[in-house]
């Protein structure tokens, strides 16, 4: 049987050979397969680091950009009340001028406001006195030279406020008080009191 055992060496060399090239393809596609696995997760860490990093750059702009915003509110905030303030100033000063400085400024105001001549004058109980009769007839002379009966008269009815007064024929009632009409005229005179006090 010696060619059988040369047949069976021959099939057992051959199958070795074989076993050899499955085991080095195998060994190389194994190589390869791990190769390009690193290459995929060399890039995924990239990928995931950019990200990473893209999104921590984002947030910092997000908080730099509402910082931004807060500290512009805050701003906004103290230079509105600093305004404010500077009325609440503007209607206490003239609330304690002199009582002739206080008529040069309320005679206009009335003759101004006054539409029939024949109104109520309803003010501060506080600033009573400051109407004195003389102060109403200068108003009601002022008044009949224009046409208008000239009959203010002086409310016994009071109301809470800074100066300047309310006019009233009827139902209707006319807003004269300082704090009124600084108010009506807060959008013209914000931006030159802004301009003031910020320049």
């Amino acid at each position: 049987m010696p060619g059988a055992e040369k047949l069976i060496e021959k099939i057992l060399a051959e199958a070795n050979s074989q076993a050899e090239t499955v085991l080095a393809e195998a060994k190389q596609r194994a190589a390869e397969i791990s190769a390009k696995g690193e290459k995929e997760a060399e890039a995924k860490k990239k990928s995931l680091l950019e990200s990473a990093r893209n999104q921590g750059e984002e947030r910092i702009r997000r908080a730099h950009t509402i910082a931004e915003l807060d500290a512009r509110k805050s701003i906004l905030a103290a230079k509105e009340q600093m305004i404010e303030d500077t009325f609440k100033q503007a209607i206490e000063r003239l609330q304690k001028v002199a009582n002739k400085e206080y008529e040069d400024i309320i005679l206009p105001m009335l003759i101004s406001a006054a539409e029939t001549g024949t109104e109520e004058v309803i003010v501060a109980a506080a600033d009573k006195e400051r109407y004195t009769p003389e102060l109403l007839s200068k108003a009601n002379k002022a008044l009949e030279a224009q046409g208008k009966q000239g009959k203010l008269t002086l409310s016994a009815q009071t109301r809470e406020g800074k100066g300047g007064f309310i006019l009233r024929a009827g139902d209707l009632e006319i807003n004269s008080t300082f704090d009124a009409i600084l108010r009506m005229q807060l959008d013209k005179l914000e931006p030159d009191v802004a301009e003031i006090l910020f320049a």
